[in-house]
Parts: C-alpha cells; structure tokens; sequence
C-alpha cells in the first residue's frame, strides 16, 4: 500500500528542534507546547518509518537519516515558501465581498485571527461575520445569505460541503473556585448540581443530552439561556452557585483571569467538532477558496498547538 504523503507542517517542527537543538527551545520559538511537539515528531518518524532525532543529555541533534532530510527539505520548503509568497500576492489582487457565518462558541477560537490575516494579506476583499447559532446558520445558508459557516459538524446538511476542522472537550463551568479539587467531575455530580444550558434547539444542548441519556441521565437544569455572554456572567455571579458545560475554549479567557473555573467531564462524548460549511455552488469561488485555504491550515496550526483539541 502507498504510504500518505509527508504532513509538511510536522517537517517544520523537525527543522526548528534540530536548529534549536533540542525540543524545549523550539518550544518556546515556534509557540507549541513541548508535549505537542514531541508528539508531532514521532508521528513523522513513524510517517517516514525511521529514527530522525537523537535526545541526548543537552538537547537533540538528528541521527543521520535526519541530517540527510534536514539538508533536502530545507531546500525544498524555502522553494515552497516563495511558491506560497508568490500566490499571496496574485491573491491580494482579489475583491469582492465574503460573508461568514459563526456560532459564539466558536468564535473565540478562529475569528480574531481570522480577521487580522484577512486585513493583512488581502485587503481588496470585505469579511461580513454573522455570528448565530447552528440553527440559523443553516437558515441562512439556505436562503443564499452566506458563503461560508463555522458550525458544529453534526449540525452539517448532507447538500452542503463540511470540512472537519478539530474537535474540543467540553467543561464544567463555575464560579472561581481556586481551591476546588481539579479531579474530572462524573456525568452524576454534575446531575446534582443547579444547571444552566442552553434550550433543547440548540446543538451543544443536543450533544450534552445525547451522552447523558446513553448513560440513563436526563438533565434538568434550573435555568436555559442561549446566549453565551449572559451564560457566563450568571455563572460568574456568586448569588446563587450555578454551573454549566461549554466548550473549554469558549471561556479559556475567563478561566485564565480567574474570574471562572473550568473542569474536565469523566465522559469521552462530552466533545464537540468543529466544521467549515459551504454550499456545492459558492457564489464567488476564488474569494470563498481564500478563507477556506486560510481556515484549513489556521486549525491545523491551533490543533498542533493546544492539547485540549483533537
């Protein structure tokens, strides 16, 4: 059987740990956290099926076979970087108008960057985002209203192109609780606990039902609310001790600040994916292709980088 073709993304790690030499400098240069990095040069040694780096005492250097690929693709992604550079002019050229819907989950994770690379290397080109849930983003899409959505897969119509992007763990959300035990909280502990989630329309609501009823739980939460703001700011507030699930991303500034806590789920399908979704007939393709190559290595990056998407 013919072996997949080198992920190019992997022989970039493979250049940065042999010219940091070691694992934990290239860490810290290319912004992956070292567990990830390790991971992605095993999985390209065992892509390739050799040994490519010796870890030694101050670091790592490449065995031969790696000095060998190291010297070959230097060559050939410094070719591949003009190639790219040369295609990032040709489309600054474009214009036209794409709109792109995205769930407020979602958001957090893709848009900011998303945003910024669209003004840096394409500025002939106008990003409308409408942020809605997946409901309405299907709606919306079937009315002609938008080129591209970021939505959850299992929300994905069969008459619409879906490319998974990544999937992500979904938390339990509380108020700050620094000194709270940070064991995985059971599908039972949760049950007993007073519940804020969105209503049943929604798919992350769906999700959460489905993998509690396969394990003969139905949760009854005190409180449905839909929007994500007004979700956290009830969370947040210590009146009465509500809690939620969300995806952990969604509130990973929050939890960063200290102003929440977040904790795993002792559930596997307490997950979500993430999809780009669009219409077989884009209205304005080379525009539309521009964000979906864009979105495409922009998750692959984010996927490479954070431990808490796969």
């Amino acid at each position: 059987m013919e072996k997949a073709a080198i992920d190019l993304r992997r022989l970039r790690y493979f250049i940065a740990v042999c010219e940091h030499g070691g694992f934990s400098r290239a860490s810290s240069s290319i912004g992956i956290a070292q567990p990830a990095l390790t991971r992605q040069i095993k999985l390209l040694e065992k892509e390739i099926g050799l040994s490519l780096i010796n870890r030694t005492g101050r670091g790592a250097e490449p065995t031969e076979e790696g000095r060998f690929l190291l010297t070959k693709s230097r060559r050939h992604l410094n070719g591949l970087d003009e190639l790219v550079q040369e295609l990032r002019h040709r489309s600054s050229t474009l214009k036209g108008e794409v709109v792109l819907g995205v769930c407020p989950t979602i958001a957090p994770l893709l848009l900011a960057d998303l945003v910024v690379h669209m003004h840096e290397n394409h500025r002939g080109l106008t990003l409308t985002v409408i942020e809605a849930y997946p409901g309405d983003l299907q709606n919306l899409m079937s009315q002609n209203k938008l080129d591209l959505a970021l939505t959850y897969q299992s929300s994905a119509r069969k008459d619409l192109d879906c490319i998974e992007l990544f999937s992500e763990r979904l938390v339990l959300v509380t108020a700050s609780s620094p000194g709270a035990n940070r064991r995985p909280r059971s599908l039972a502990e949760i049950e007993q606990l007073k519940l804020i989630l969105p209503s049943a329309i929604h798919e992350l609501r769906r999700i959460i039902d489905r993998t509690c009823s396969s394990h003969g739980i139905a949760l009854k939460p005190e409180l449905e609310l839909d929007s994500l703001d007004a979700v956290k700011s009830v969370v947040t507030g210590r009146v009465t001790p509500y809690a939620t699930i969300l995806p952990y991303h969604s509130v990973k500034r929050e939890v960063d600040d200290r102003v929440l806590s977040c904790f795993d789920i002792d559930d596997r399908e307490m997950q979500r994916t993430i999809a780009m979704v669009a219409p077989k007939s884009a209205r304005n393709l080379p525009v539309s292709a521009v964000l979906v190559d864009y979105v495409r290595q922009h998750a692959a990056e984010l996927k490479a980088r954070h431990d808490t998407l796969f």
